[in-house]
């Protein structure tokens, strides 16, 4: 499957230098559900994350070796976590045929334009937001339907992001350009991670992190970054 052209790739790339807090958001029916009615097996799609490397002189160029892990480091991690806190099982992506599989990236893609538009719009001054949270209406479709017949799960959880991950060269460069008054960017990660109906399409819940220091090739990391991800997550009264 290949990766997508990720929004929240760009959106990373557009923001050099900028630290910003965690950000999630929550589907008001998923807060008033019981936790015996919240979901109980949940489908981890593949993961779409882009990592590079940054050069010296700001050329960004994929790794497909680092890329691998990290999207294994994301599924390794959220079946960890489930294990331990029992929210709800995890179930890995089963092999599809060529048409399916086409269908799930399709969605994955959707799903990374739509998280983008509630975190720009969640982070707005005004009060719209308060009002587009009780009116909650976004969704996927139900594209994914088939998903629920084909494994038995109820939600399907996305990944999308990226990892810019900065050379020594490049963090040297960094380094000079504070002292003589220079602003040059070094690599950060931007990472999302939403939670889906994959009966209606509906999202759930989602979580965002964005950091300079987060490296995604680090199993430790991700572990963290999991478990930071869902302290936001609706959890047994």
């Amino acid at each position: 499957m290949r990766i997508i052209s990720s929004a929240i790739f760009f959106l990373a790339l557009s923001l050099p230098g900028l630290s910003q807090a965690a950000f999630s958001a929550i589907n008001p029916k998923l807060s008033s559900l019981t936790q015996d009615q919240r979901p109980k097996r949940v489908l981890l799609l593949p993961p779409q994350m882009f990592v590079a490397e940054m050069s010296a002189g700001g050329v960004i160029q994929k790794q497909d070796d680092w890329t691998r892990q990290a999207n294994e480091n994301l599924l390794a991690a959220t079946e960890a976590y489930a294990r331990e806190n029992r929210h709800f099982e995890t179930l890995r992506m089963p092999e599809l045929p060529v048409e399916e599989a086409e269908i799930v990236e399709s969605h994955i893609g959707l799903y990374d334009r739509v998280a983008s538009a509630i975190h720009a719009y969640g982070r707005g001054k005004d009060s719209g937001w308060e009002q587009k949270k009780s009116e909650w209406d976004y969704t996927l479709g139900d594209g994914l339907s088939f998903l629920r017949e084909k494994t038995g799960a109820d939600s399907a959880l996305i990944f999308v992001g990226a990892d810019i991950i900065s050379t020594g060269g490049r963090k040297a460069a960094f380094t000079v350009g504070l002292l003589i008054g220079i602003a040059i960017p070094l690599g950060q990660s931007f990472i999302t991670v939403g939670l889906a109906d994959l009966k209606t399409g509906e999202i759930s819940w989602l979580s965002y992190d964005q950091s300079m220091s987060m490296d995604s090739r680090e199993a430790g990391e991700v572990e963290s970054l999991v478990k930071d991800f869902f302290k936001t997550y609706p959890h047994p009264e």
